[in-house]
């Protein structure tokens, strides 16, 4: 029976892009979007994550009431849940497909200032939605942090 070895050189290449292909598993940001927060009277606070200067937002964070529960839209996401992840924690939230008539169908859910995901975007910026099995960060710039926390901020006030 022959011997197949394959040249160290070919193992240690082959090995580094295994390495690779497996931190590939979360897709990275996308530099043409950016978290903007808003605060209108009347509205309660809000924080978006989507393209500047447009209508296209990937997800949404509201309060329509302080202390309430955080309201939770996101498009682009098909399925009865919007699961976000931030480090260690992850939570999968119902949600329902509603339409605003202009954008298109997005998912809505509610969920607490407290859920575990969102306590740690709080203190990190670090985000990602799953879906269809794949991780797509959404994290907040060193910049976009300061907007995370004023927008925490002002749903507990």
């Amino acid at each position: 029976m022959p011997s197949f070895r394959l040249p160290v050189r070919t193992a240690a290449v082959a090995f580094v892009a295994l390495l690779a292909a497996a931190c590939a598993h979360e897709r990275a940001a996308n530099s043409a979007y950016a978290w903007a927060y808003l605060n209108e009277p009347g509205e309660g606070p809000k924080l978006a994550y989507g393209r500047p200067s447009s209508d296209e937002v990937l997800l949404m964070l509201a309060c329509p009431t302080a202390g309430g529960p955080v309201e939770v839209s996101a498009s682009g996401i098909a399925g009865g849940a919007i699961a976000l992840a931030s480090r260690d924690q992850t939570s999968r939230l119902a949600a329902k497909t509603a339409d605003d008539g202009g954008t298109g169908p997005f998912l809505l859910a509610r969920t607490s200032p407290r859920d575990p995901a969102l306590g740690n975007f709080r203190r990190t910026g670090d985000l990602a939605i799953l879906n269809a099995g794949k991780r797509h960060s959404i994290s907040a710039s060193s910049d976009e942090r300061v907007r995370v926390k004023a927008f925490f901020e002002a749903c507990d006030t």
